[in-house]
């Protein structure tokens, strides 16, 4: 600390002498309060609540749609991100992961879409925060729930309450976890020899000539000649076999009547895949992640009734990479650089490269080339003031919160050009001349930042509200102002959200419940008189169980509910999160302006940028949000001494004037600008969803089963598209997402079969051949164009699902989390040579022998082709596959010692750990990975796979 408070900006300063200021006052306080008790004040039993916008509501009398799972099932995992350890665990909630990259965000799904992030009622970008801070989180769904954010509304929430101190003396907790991480799928690639002899085999398809020789074949399948024709397994050579993980985590908690505190410090360190070579570098070129959090949440009562919270949350992470080349770049160029391309090393100990196919060697990238540091910091305050009134005033309660929260990110530069050469030796002659040519040289270092980005919110709240009660009659009502002030360095336009809201309670004997929101926003950057937006809400509950007639014994608890509300989406994702965005990715639309590649504008008449390419005209009309209207029904069930609970829940959610592209339009070539954005988009999306929990201890064993799945499907109701000329091509009526391509009749077995088939029909822009896919004909008009094309693949609803399981007994405890998807369809496909990291043939892999020639009717793959065949490669039924997955999220074995052993050594507490993480895959493509299915896109970029860990950890509680 007292180097950042040396080195940093004053800015950073400022934030670290605040967050110090803070922790100390806090623990002066409670040290003095302490010093002066005797003892401790046990804790009162609490209600059980819900998180609620705003605060919390009696679990009883609520009837909003919030579930909820708690902060300790969640931790303990060797996982970077938040978003990881909540798969499977919520109704409702999927987490996909397209990128394994450790700093990549999860994508969160909330009834199939991306929800909102709020930690402790306070929007956030994202929920990078440790799992060691986190009392519970939830998920809020419904509309009524949802009402009071207004336009902010439409996707749901992901609610993150963390932990705060109670009145008890000091608690301190360590936690140690070291971790190896493997890669769950790593592509396999063909050797040179096989990728050779595939090659020619392609080129003999599209008729040209084979580019190897039988001495080239040979030399590749005996490895004679290593340096003209090598057979270099790139990912074996860069790439090690598992990279650590390791966490620590201490943690301290305590206090009385007049403050209580906790702190949290986690440390996060993770290294990655790539090799190095410590003889070449006195530095790290391997990419890896560096992560410190601290928090403090301070409970102050300034009186009996006036309480004063401070939360202090400050993050610092450092990011390295190799030089010259992003993660991405790097897997794409080794995905796609054939075996056979160069050596890693000439005989002269320089550098091998390849005019073909790559100038600069990927061994050198990797680990000579110096080295890119991604520094963040994160820095979060809320402080919030309550105050309840006592006398008269009795029931009437107030309070404000403000929040500043900033990010700032820096990229800096610290690489160096290679010197590459190719080399040549003729192989069957050992007297001929070695010849080298120069594919790169080395150039200046580098060394400079390249860019650095500050981003700020500020957020504010007041509220008031009033409980009182008429005998058997409950009554609450609150009354609520927001203010958002969001701005981006990289924009530097200021996003500004004001909002009202009002919430009123009922609820008699706890037995009838009925509840009413309405809210009203403002967004700064639509056209004036159109910047407000009005979304009211209501629902009703009845406890069937508490009815007098109602006599069931086995039956704790009975709730029957139902909710509406209309909510709105301004495309916050685009500003909390990174998801698909709507209005925030454009700024006062109603002027003329038009939106270039880099997202700047430019202004005819006023001012002109130096971009050349257009993409989009002004949008004038892009003066309102996406509205939606949610509707849910759900029953809430306790039996058997509740050890048995259960919530089933109905949705029909109906989405309007989504900003999209129309479809079947086209762009403006005159000028060459794009299909403009309108509010034309409508569709519904509906569905079951079921969370089941049995929980019962058998003597000295306690167990504990829950399952959740959810069941939706949805359907497109408008899209602005034109009248198609057949009714099958109709995207209105399918799925929201429905795949759309050919029917494919197989394979073409032989020349006769081609040539009967294009004695009837002609297929556009291409003569096929035996070996390629067979389209249908529709419409019946002997032509095979874009009026063939229809939807595909089943219309079953997607299932999302999770399974956990966990038993303790005497201290020895197990868990199991599993999540899936059912019902999924995909039709990605990876075609042979089709991906390259410059110039010639990329490179294949070992499934491709499975392709199709006359002696293997009954392949995977059609016959191969040098390069890409946009005929074979259309989307059609032939690469139409199952991607429904299970997969095991997380498994845990732990032993905690006995009282009687830790107290000797006046310990609270010794637990023993050991788990993993996605080590299980369960899914019909077996040499996929089913989260990252397409895992080299084109030629601009590749994912990293995801990973599986192995963890071993001890917690120590004093």
């Amino acid at each position: 600390m007292k180097r950042l408070l040396k080195q940093g900006n004053t800015s950073k300063r400022r934030h670290c002498l605040l967050a110090l200021c803070l922790l100390c006052a806090a623990n002066f306080v409670v040290a003095q309060e302490q010093a002066g008790s005797k003892k401790d004040v046990p804790l009162k039993q609490r209600t059980e609540t819900k998180n609620v916008l705003m605060g919390s509501q009696d679990a009883e009398v609520s009837v909003q749609a919030v579930s909820t799972a708690s902060g300790d099932r969640l931790q303990h995992r060797p996982v970077f991100n938040m978003e990881s350890t909540l798969d499977g665990v919520l109704p409702g909630l999927y987490i996909s992961t397209s990128q394994g990259y450790p700093t990549e965000n999860r994508s969160f799904r909330l009834r199939g879409n991306t929800p909102i992030i709020l930690v402790d009622g306070v929007p956030r970008s994202d929920a990078n925060i440790p799992v060691s801070q986190i009392e519970s989180v939830s998920v809020i769904k419904d509309g009524l729930g949802l009402s009071l954010l207004g336009m902010s509304s439409g996707n749901g929430v992901v609610y993150i309450k963390t932990k705060r101190g109670g009145r008890t003396s000091l608690k301190i907790g360590f936690t140690a976890q070291l971790a190896f991480n493997q890669q769950i799928f790593r592509p396999e690639f063909l050797n040179a020899y096989q990728y050779a002899g595939l090659l020619n085999e392609a080129l003999l398809n599209d008729g040209k000539s084979p580019m190897y020789s039988q001495t080239d074949l040979e030399l590749y399948r005996t490895g004679a000649s290593p340096y003209t024709h090598p057979d270099v397994d790139w990912q074996d050579q860069l790439l090690r076999n598992s990279a650590p993980i390791q966490q620590y985590n201490l943690n301290m908690s305590g206090g009385g009547k007049v403050a209580r505190y906790f702190i949290d410090l986690n440390v996060y360190n993770q290294d990655g895949f790539l090799k190095q070579d410590n003889s070449l570098n006195s530095y790290n070129t391997r990419e890896s992640v560096k992560k410190y959090s601290l928090r403090t949440n301070t409970d102050i009562n300034i009186t009996d009734h006036t309480l004063f919270k401070v939360n202090v949350f400050g993050q610092m992470y450092r990011e390295t990479t190799p030089g010259k080349m992003i993660m991405s770049s790097i897997y794409r160029d080794m995905y796609a650089t054939p075996n056979n391309a160069y050596p890693v090393f000439n005989p002269n100990g320089t550098l091998g490269g390849s005019p073909i196919h790559q100038t600069n060697n990927l061994y050198g990238q990797t680990t000579m080339s110096g080295y890119y540091l991604y520094p963040q910091t994160d820095f979060n305050i809320d402080a919030t003031l309550e105050h309840r009134f006592q006398g008269a005033l009795k029931g009437l309660y107030a309070s404000a919160t403000y929040s500043y929260n900033s990010s700032y990110r820096e990229s800096l530069n610290r690489s160096k050009n290679l010197e590459v050469w190719s080399y040549w030796k003729d192989p069957t002659d050992p007297n001929s001349a070695e010849v080298y040519n120069q594919m790169a040289s080395a150039g200046s270092q580098e060394n400079k930042t390249e860019y650095s980005r500050l981003n700020r919110m500020q957020y504010l709240d007041f509220a008031i509200g009033y409980d009182f009660n008429i005998k058997k009659n409950n009554f609450r009502t609150k009354i609520l102002y927001t203010y958002n002030d969001y701005t981006s360095s990289v924009k530097n336009i200021p996003l500004r959200k004001n909002s009202v809201g009002f919430r009123a309670e009922y609820d008699y004997d706890k037995r009838y419940m009925a509840e009413f929101a309405l809210a009203g926003m403002n967004l700064n950057t639509l056209k004036p008189g159109d910047q407000w937006g009005i979304f009211p809400s209501v629902g009703a509950g009845w406890n069937i169980h508490k009815e007098e007639w109602f006599n069931i014994p086995a039956i704790n608890m009975m709730k029957l509910r139902a909710t509406f509300g209309m909510n709105g989406n301004d495309g916050t994702g685009a500003y909390y999160r990174s998801s698909s965005a709507t209005l925030t990715d454009y700024y006062y639309t109603y002027l003329k302006y038009y939106k270039s590649e880099d997202k700047n504008k430019i202004y005819w008449g006023d001012k002109v940028t130096e971009q050349r390419t257009l993409l989009e005209a002004n949008m004038p009309y892009l003066s309102k949000w996406e509205k939606i209207t949610r509707w849910n029904v759900g029953l809430d069930l306790q039996a058997f001494n509740r050890s048995l609970s259960a919530t089933v829940e109905f949705f029909h959610n109906t989405y309007s004037d989504v900003l999209q592209k129309s479809v079947g339009k086209d762009a403006n070539h005159l000028i060459g600008l794009d299909i403009p954005k309108e509010h034309l988009g409508k569709y519904r999306r509906s569905g079951i969803e079921l969370d089941v929990t049995y929980n019962k201890r058998f003597g000295d064993v306690s167990f504990v089963a829950n399952a959740n799945a959810l069941f939706y499907k949805s359907k497109l109701l408008a899209n602005g598209e034109n009248a198609y000329p057949e009714s099958y091509m109709q995207r209105v009526g399918e799925k929201y997402s429905q795949i759309f391509g050919y029917v494919a009749d197989g394979l073409f077995q032989s020349q006769k079969e081609v040539d009967d088939y294009l004695a009837t029909t002609t297929v556009e822009g291409y003569k096929p051949q035996p070996g390629d896919i067979k389209y249908r004909d529709l419409n019946g008009d002997h032509l095979i164009d874009g009026r063939d094309v229809k939807a595909i693949g089943n219309n079953a609803p997607l299932i999302e699902y999770g399974v956990y399981l966990a038993a303790e007994w005497k201290g020895l405890a197990f868990s199991m989390q599993w999540s899936g998807l059912g019902n999924s369809q995909t039709t990605t496909k990876m075609m042979p040579f089709a991906f390259n990291a410059q110039n010639g043939y990329g490179q294949a892999l070992v499934e491709h022998l499975d392709s199709w020639t006359p002696d293997n009717p009954n392949a995977r793959y059609p016959k191969v082709s040098a390069g890409s065949n946009s005929y074979n490669e259309r989307t059609s039924t032939f690469w139409l596959q199952n991607s429904s997955y299970l997969r095991l999220k997380n498994v845990e074995l732990s032993y905690t010692l006995p009282k009687v052993w830790t107290s000797r050594i006046h310990l609270d507490g010794v637990k023993f750990f050991v788990n993993g993480y996605n080590l299980v895959t369960i899914s019909g493509i077996k040499d996929r990975d089913p989260e990252i299915l397409n895992f080299l896109d084109g030629t601009t970029k590749a994912y990293v796979p995801n990973s599986k860990a192995y963890n071993f950890g001890i917690n120590i509680q004093f």
